[in-house]
């Protein structure tokens, strides 16, 4: 009789542990579930700003078609910033191609993984994308200085792109800062 009631106990506690793993486990796959929700909408941000950067060069382009004929810059002024905004388009097509779906879908090292990649290539982009930036300024003032009629009107032009770039600096680091700050939230959230 005493053996049937020490049994007793023993059974509910093997049922309560076994309600806990259960529990445990449904846990376990619903805040994985949410980190997988959060690293996609993070990745979307992430790659929003990829887009915002090729409407940019698309606009770029249209201007060298178009718009720096007009001021009768040359041919391979217009060449050279349609080729600039192209390889930019291409590192940014290379740096986040592998921020996608399946990425974010596989197991959260390879999400952890490619979020620093992606960091580290922008941090390392930086410097390329001020070095190309400040060979084209020159150029262009170089053009403008050339072909402007009058020193005033070179300066002016001179003037205002100094000061519209220096406006898009601002705004392009605030778009890499949060590219590169994201990335670490990713990989911060992972190693959680």
């Amino acid at each position: 009789m005493e053996n049937i009631e020490n049994t007793q106990p023993l059974e509910e506690l093997r049922e309560q542990a076994a309600i806990l793993k259960n529990k445990l486990e449904k846990e376990n796959i619903v805040s994985e579930e949410v980190l997988r929700n959060v690293m996609k909408h993070k990745a979307r941000t992430i790659n929003s700003n990829a887009w915002i950067s090729v409407a940019a060069s698309v606009l770029v382009i249209l201007m060298a078609l178009f718009y720096f004929p007009q001021y009768g810059l040359s041919l391979w002024f217009s060449i050279g910033t349609i080729v600039i905004m192209l390889v930019c388009d291409v590192f940014t097509w290379k740096y986040h191609k592998n921020l996608n779906s399946k990425t974010l879908n596989s197991d959260l090292l390879t999400v952890a993984k490619t979020a620093k990649k992606l960091k580290e290539n922008y941090r390392s982009w930086l410097k390329y994308g001020i070095a190309l930036f400040a060979v084209w300024f020159v150029w262009y003032a170089i053009e403008m200085s050339v072909n402007s009629k009058s020193w005033q009107e070179a300066l002016f032009t001179v003037v205002v792109l100094a000061v519209g770039g220096a406006i898009g600096m601002v705004i392009g680091f605030r778009m890499h800062r949060k590219v590169i700050d994201t990335c670490d939230e990713i990989i911060r959230q992972i190693e959680e």
